[in-house]
């Protein structure tokens, strides 16, 4: 639990100014999701965080929006993949409401989204 409220808290500075809204709170936009995501994995390739894959290679730096993709939208959280075609790796990463992240993994197993995971997989439905 610590290593997750790490994680949250090194990244909710990187995407939160990037992601702040006029009104100062609320419920990001889904284009915003994909910002965060996008982001998060640049991020990923500069500092390293307690995952076994980190630090990520300098090809996950830079990505352009069109990269990422949301799979899946659930109580205000977004379920965000993130290819990269020069690693051919998928990166999917869990986005606040607020635009913090919240987790990232190659699995795209969340378990804050029980509902939208079959046989361990996200299914976007």
């Amino acid at each position: 639990m610590l290593k997750q409220i790490g994680l949250t808290l090194g990244l909710t500075l990187l995407v939160s100014q990037a992601s702040a809204h006029s009104e100062g709170h609320g419920t990001i936009e889904p284009d915003e999701a994909l910002i965060a995501a996008v982001n998060a994995a640049g991020f990923f390739s500069i500092h390293e965080v307690e995952r076994d894959w980190s630090p990520l290679s300098q090809s996950w730096a830079g990505l352009p929006k069109s990269a990422a993709t949301i799979l899946a939208e659930v109580d205000g959280y977004f379920v965000v993949s993130v290819a990269n075609d020069q690693e051919e790796r998928t990166l999917y990463v869990l986005v606040a409401g607020d635009g913090g992240i919240i987790d990232a993994n190659f699995t795209g197993t969340f378990p804050y989204v029980w509902d939208l995971q079959k046989d361990g997989v996200v299914t976007g439905e």
